[in-house]
Formats: C-alpha cells, sequence, structure tokens
C-alpha cells in the first residue's frame, strides 16, 4: 500500500472510531467527536492537495515527453520519409535528454 492511501486510511478510521464514540459514551461525548472529526478532516487536507499536486505535475512530465517525441518523429519523417521505430525514438530521446521516458 502506497503512503498516500495508508495515511487516508487510517485517517478514515481515525474518522469512524471518533463518530462512534458518541454511542459508546451515551451521547455525552457529542464535543469531543466533533473537535475530532474537525481536526482529521482538517489534517486531510494537506495531504489531498500534495497529492493532486504531484498527480498533475507527473501528468504534466508525461506530455511533455510525449510532445518531444511527436516533434521528433515529425523531424524525423519530414528527413527520411519515413517513421523511426520505437526503440530509434528511445535511443533519441534517452541520448539527448539524459534520461529514459516513463
Amino acid at each position: 500500500m502506497k503512503h498516500p492511501q495508508a495515511v487516508a486510511a487510517a485517517t478514515t478510521a481515525a474518522l469512524a472510531a471518533s463518530l462512534a464514540a458518541p454511542a459508546l459514551a451515551g451521547g455525552v461525548g457529542t464535543t469531543n467527536t466533533i473537535i475530532i472529526s474537525t481536526a482529521a478532516a482538517a489534517a486531510s487536507v494537506p495531504l489531498v492537495v500534495n497529492h493532486n499536486h504531484k498527480v498533475r505535475e507527473k501528468r504534466a512530465e508525461q506530455q511533455e515527453v510525449e510532445r518531444r517525441q511527436d516533434a521528433y518523429r515529425d523531424w524525423y519523417y519530414h528527413k527520411y520519409g519515413y517513421y523511426p521505430t520505437a526503440d530509434q525514438v528511445n535511443q533519441w530521446y534517452a541520448q539527448t535528454y539524459k534520461t529514459n521516458p516513463e
């Protein structure tokens, strides 16, 4: 299980336990339940924002890789009259950008 999923599962379990607490306390624990559930919700907000930021960043990187490869394929086609193989594109990308395309 990935770290954000583990944190989300723990937060969900804590929230569920806090919501069950008033039933066990005979209705006396409602203030504690409100405080705990508010704290759990507030603590999960930065995790969600950070996860969304990382997803957008990774998607932008993948789009940039695809854009570069498409540009190389077009250039290659106009120069040689046929499209390069996937291995040629990957080799070019690795030589040019010093990293393998993902």
